[in-house]
């Protein structure tokens, strides 16, 4: 008699490994950040009709296997998807991912982006313009600029790194601030563009909804108040995606992102440059 239990609860446990299997989650990818398993969905916004859930074993170019976070995993044809460019990323064995269904064909999926894929850091160069350039003409600017001596594009015009950290649980950091004093700042001939504040991110119908919001100020006198920050949202569409690039469209205009470690080496080379001009003061 206790063989056959110990028989039956053998049976059991190879059971659910083979249906953990099915649907198991690869090894962890040495050059993602957060790659662990998802064990809550992406938070719901109103009007969103993507599906989340994980990769299944069976998916292919042409067919993607879903298993939603709640339900059974379903297949869907993901042909027309990749003619259109509108698989992002590549989605294996147990990576998160979402879909987008054809509402006159539920068998379809229009667009697929792997989500585990996605998360990390991702940024792009940017160079300082020099204050009194602002308002001259791109023309104008260029012709400055190659009259400029070397000495000075080398001691003001260091490239930083601008961009964002996407997290679990819909967080998100921004890349590109450069710590320093207020009074240095005011000082240098060079300005770089504003950093936008981002906190959260979402997913919305095949678009990368990124959140920002206003800097605050300490107020100046202990009876003011602080105001409330606004939060801006920022609309990206997907052009492409692999293990090391990313490509978004932002009002018309492409933008070319690279994957970084973390939030911290994305600029440890411009931090250690201005520590140095910043010491020369």
């Amino acid at each position: 008699m206790r063989n056959k239990y110990t028989m039956v609860l053998i049976a059991i446990v190879a059971s659910f490994a083979i249906i953990l299997g099915s649907c198991r989650r690869r090894s962890q990818i040495s050059n993602r950040e957060e790659t662990t398993l998802i064990d809550e969905p992406m938070e719901e916004i109103k009007g969103d009709s993507m599906i989340y859930g994980l990769s299944c074993d069976g998916s292919s170019d042409s067919v993607i296997v879903i298993w939603p976070f709640y339900g059974n995993p379903i297949s869907y044809s993901c042909i027309e998807a990749k003619m259109q460019g509108h698989i992002i990323g590549k989605p294996q064995i147990g990576d998160w991912i979402a879909i987008m269904v054809n509402p006159e064909d539920t068998t379809e999926a229009t667009f697929v982006i792997n989500l585990d894929q996605l998360k990390g850091t991702w940024t792009y160069p940017v160079l300082p313009v020099m204050k009194e350039l602002q308002n001259m003409s791109h023309r104008m600017q260029r012709r400055m600029m190659a009259n400029m001596p070397d000495s000075v594009k080398q001691t003001y015009f260091i490239p930083r790194e601008y961009g964002f950290t996407l997290k679990r649980s819909n967080k998100a950091q921004a890349v590109g601030r450069i710590m320093r004093s207020s009074t240095l700042e005011d000082d240098s001939p060079v300005q770089y563009p504003e950093v936008k504040n981002y906190k959260q991110w979402n997913m919305l119908n095949g678009k990368l909804i990124l959140v920002s919001g206003e800097r605050t100020m300490m107020p100046k006198k202990s009876h003011e108040k602080h105001k409330k920050p606004k939060n801006v949202i920022d609309t990206l569409e997907f052009i492409y995606m692999d293990d090391d690039s990313l490509i978004l469209k932002h009002h018309g205009e492409r933008i070319g992102f690279h994957r970084k470690e973390n939030a911290m080496k994305a600029n440890e080379k411009a931090t250690k440059a201005q520590k140095i001009q910043d010491e020369k003061k």
